[in-house]
């Protein structure tokens, strides 16, 4: 939109009102003072605008009238609104009264007895003409009423001092003074009479008369106070429940206590012991407690009067010590012990016994002379002083003793052969002197073995026989002994090994190098009871076997070959020069025994072959006849001495076993000379088993058949020869 422009010279003159000289500008914003008319630019085509300043006036006025309206409206509120309460915690005494008073009332709605009362003493402290004094008193009864409430609260949780003492700060002057002294009255009388039906019930429970407790517990329940209506009457029933459980519990104790047996007091004292301390039947409880503990007692002391201490100190052990013959059950423990020990002074520690017995007579001079076994034990006990100077002088010596030196062992020594042979303890202290004089030669000797041990491990002849010299100074008898001996075994078979074994070294040589008779004649030697005896005779056992194994075996291979050329009596002979104590020589017998077997068979078949042809043959006897003349002709032509030969051959098998067992030395000393003169001392001691007895001595055969049968078949190592081939 275009300004409109503005020319003085064109504009008409309007003149303003006289009364005003002032024209505001609408455009200008200013109030200026003109003489000169104003004039307002047409506008084509509308009508004639508002007068310039017609506007400003209007809004003028309307600010001016809502100033106002919005002034008077606040005053009005401010006037009809109640002012800010006071902060109570930055009052103080200069404050006004109304915010003191204000700050009063709402401390008393904590029910603080110390507030109240401050809020009570502030009202008290302004005279009659104060302002606020009329407020201040109708507030009083308003905190009157209050208390009234807290102590209320206080009485029904069972405090009634403390109700009594809340509302004791209202003053007389107080408007609810007479209110307050009514509920006090009121409240003391229902606390009576409740702490009386209580107290009734009480003892009703007391004496166990349930009925009439239940009775007074329901006029409790019927007072107009809460405390006592609720809290105080479940009370009182769980209490009548409870005294009526602890009843019926003691009666069941009291049931097992009749059995009469120390595990069944002690259960029944256990069982009566868990009634609640705070019921009024424990009275009776306790006084159980204290039968069944007696009972304990008197089984205690009935064992001990039979010498079974252990089962006595058991029983009175079992006393519980809650129970009120604790003590005394204590006292009777200990008087046992004493007894135990004075009737087994002979066992234990001497140490424990020795306090025991010391505190048994310090314990008779403070138990009274009445208790159970008093007599008994101090009767015992006046023996007791002579057993405890044994003991002291026992393990006096015996600390002696713990310095484990020769002086303070003999110190020992000499301490306990104080005690006199007709003492008690005379046996343990004979024991003990026993044992620490041989401590005491221990010590002693212990160097010798030191030494010879030390000379020992140079490992030499020399050192071996210095440490067999030392320890040889342990005398028999002493406790070193054995181990002395035992290491002079040792090392004496330390020198006899390193003595012989060059020569037991120089024996395997030979054997090494096949001279077994040199090797057998050079470990011989080694004479019997050395160490490397043993080892030696083990290889000469083993040489001579071999060196016998290789003279033996051809005469053995010579008769197995002649057996299995059907000449079993010449192989016979030939094995039986193998002598008793060769190395083959059971070999050589078994195949003997085999052989003589076989021959014997072959005999066998031949005698029954002659018997079946003796049958008489009268008919062809004369035509057999010349035929029996030529037959026996021709067999003693072909064999005129078989049974000569036989008869001649036995004894002389018989003789030339006899000569050549008799004689096996000599040709084993013609065979072997160098080697036979050592053979006949180690022979003695190295043959060990007994010879077997000769074969024995064959009776002749018969003169053999004409057709001999076959032989049988022998099992052996080779097949039996034809019988024809017997025939030599």
């Amino acid at each position: 939109m275009a300004t409109p422009q503005f020319e003085h010279s064109s504009q008409p003159a309007l003149e303003a009102s006289a009364s005003s000289d002032v024209v505001v500008s609408s455009d200008a914003g200013m109030i200026a003072e003109t003489s000169q008319p104003i004039v307002y630019p047409k506008k084509r085509g509308k009508r004639p605008g508002v007068p310039k300043g017609f506007w400003g006036w209007q809004l003028l006025w309307l600010f001016f009238l809502l100033g106002f309206g919005t002034t008077a409206t606040g005053a009005l509120l401010w006037l009809l609104t109640t002012p800010p309460p006071p902060n109570c915690e930055e009052i103080s005494a200069i404050s006004a009264a109304g915010d003191r008073l204000h700050c009063a009332d709402q401390s008393t709605k904590s029910g603080k007895l110390e507030d109240i009362q401050a809020a009570f003493a502030l009202v008290n402290g302004w005279p009659e003409d104060h302002p606020l004094k009329n407020q201040g008193r109708h507030m009083m009864r308003e905190w009157s009423q209050r208390l009234i409430f807290f102590a209320n609260q206080r009485l029904e949780a069972g405090d009634l001092q403390g109700a009594l003492d809340l509302v004791a700060v209202v003053p007389i002057d107080s408007p609810a003074y007479e209110e307050v002294q009514r509920a006090m009255v009121g409240w003391q009388n229902y606390w009576d009479e409740g702490l009386n039906l209580a107290r009734q019930a009480e003892n009703a429970m007391k004496s166990q008369d349930w009925n009439q407790a239940f009775r007074y517990i329901q006029a409790v329940g019927k007072l107009n106070n809460v405390h006592w209506n609720t809290k105080r009457f479940n009370e009182l029933l769980d209490r009548l429940s409870l005294e009526r459980q602890g009843e019926q519990r003691l009666k069941e104790a009291a049931n097992i206590a009749k059995r009469s047996t120390p595990e069944s007091l002690v259960e029944a004292i256990e069982l009566a012991n868990k009634v609640d301390e705070q019921l009024f039947i424990v009275s009776l409880a306790k006084k159980e407690i204290t039968s069944w503990s007696q009972k304990l007692l008197e089984l205690a002391v009935s064992a001990t009067e039979k010498q079974d201490f252990d089962q006595g100190i058991k029983i009175a052990r079992m006393v519980p010590s809650y129970s009120p013959v604790h003590r005394e059950a204590k006292d009777i423990i200990l008087l046992t012990e004493l007894q135990q020990v004075i009737s087994n002074q002979s066992l234990g520690q001497p140490l424990l016994q020795m306090a025991t017995l010391i505190e048994g007579q310090a314990a008779l001079e403070r138990i009274p002379s009445d208790r159970l076994l008093y007599q008994e034990t101090k009767a015992m006990v006046d023996d007791a002083s002579a057993k405890i100077q044994d003991l002291v002088g026992i393990q006096l010596a015996s600390t002696i003793a713990k310095v484990n030196h020769p002086w303070a062992l003999q110190l020992a020594i000499d301490q306990a052969q104080m005690i006199a042979p007709e003492r008690p303890r005379r046996l343990q202290a004979q024991t003990l002197v026993a044992h620490w004089r041989n401590e005491v030669q221990r010590i002693q000797d212990r160097p010798y073995i030191l030494i010879a041990r030390e000379a020992a491990r140079t490992e030499t002849v020399d050192g071996f026989r210095t440490a067999v010299a030392y320890a040889e100074n342990v005398a028999l008898g002493r406790p070193l002994r054995i181990e002395a001996q035992t290491l002079i075994a040792e090392w004496t078979k330390r020198i006899q090994i390193i003595e012989d074994q060059p020569i037991f070294s120089e024996a395997l040589a030979l054997a090494q190098d096949n001279k077994l008779s040199e090797a057998v004649k050079k470990a011989s030697e080694i004479d019997q009871g050395r160490a490397l005896y043993n080892d030696a005779q083990e290889k000469i056992a083993a040489w001579v076997t071999t060196i016998q194994t290789a003279e033996d075996q051809p005469i053995l291979d010579s008769a197995y070959s002649l057996a299995s050329r059907g000449s079993l009596t010449a192989a016979i002979n030939e094995a039986s020069k193998i002598g008793s104590g060769r190395a083959l020589y059971f070999e050589a017998r078994n195949a003997i025994a085999r052989w003589s077997a076989e021959r014997n068979a072959i005999w066998a078949s031949q005698r029954a072959a002659e018997e079946s042809y003796r049958a008489p043959a009268r008919q062809s006897y004369d035509n057999s006849r010349s035929y029996e003349s030529s037959y026996s002709d021709n067999w003693s032509s072909n064999e005129p001495s078989y049974s000569d030969n036989w008869s001649s051959n036995e004894p002389s098998y018989s003789n030339n076993w006899d000569s050549y067992s008799s004689g096996y030395s000599d040709n084993w000393g013609s065979n072997e000379s160098s080697y036979s003169n050592n053979w006949d001392s180690y022979s003695s001691g190295y043959s060990d088993y007994v010879a077997p007895a000769p074969a024995p001595a064959y009776e002749p055969a018969p003169a053999p058949a004409y057709e001999p049968a076959p032989a049988p078949a022998i099992s052996g190592d080779y097949s039996a020869p034809d019988s024809n081939f017997f025939l030599e």
